[in-house]
């Protein structure tokens, strides 16, 4: 699977103050992140310097280059900021979700293929993947530690599910 050169990595989802500072929601480990990004870019490839970086909760508030009214940044609502894959920190033993994406689920001890991994789910603390079975069932796993084997994004997700988790799907 070709990966990405520049991965989605926030929306735009409103302006902040009268100099055209944005705020951003997220869609990376966390605001952490966009502190040590030096550009960011829309999809259809404009480039923007980012600079004062700072998190309100959840939310990302920075200022782009060229974006210095409020009327700038409105115009800049709701649109997707990417990142050169490159430039986004991943901590060692991490993956980014969408070269997750689409990938076999096996079993790590035998080779059985559960499925296929069809999205990743954060709504809590705990990541759940979205495993779809060759009969069509969605079966919902913890990404914990006890299931996950590894994760090869060249080859599966290698997992060790307790007995009868992916049984009782087919049967449903």
């Amino acid at each position: 699977m070709e990966k990405k050169a520049y991965l989605e990595i926030a929306k735009i989802i409103n302006t902040h103050g009268v100099r055209g500072a944005v705020k951003l929601d997220p869609w990376c480990d966390g605001p952490q992140v966009f502190k040590k990004l030096k550009h960011l870019y829309l999809e259809n490839g404009k480039e923007f310097e980012v600079s004062d970086v700072k998190t309100v909760g959840v939310f990302v508030v920075c200022s782009l280059s060229g974006v210095t009214t409020v009327e700038d940044a409105i115009k800049l609502k709701n649109k997707i900021l990417l990142a050169k894959r490159e430039e986004i920190p991943l901590a060692k033993g991490s993956h980014f979700i969408c070269d997750m994406i689409g990938l076999p689920v096996k079993d790590a001890n035998t080779g059985e293929v559960y499925g296929t991994l069809e999205a990743v789910s954060q709504p809590a603390l705990q990541e759940i993947y979205e495993i779809r079975t060759p009969s069509g069932k969605l079966v919902l796993m913890p990404a914990v530690p006890q299931f996950v084997d590894r994760i090869d994004t060249d080859d599966a997700i290698h997992i060790t599910p307790i007995d009868g988790f992916f049984s009782d799907a087919e049967e449903a």
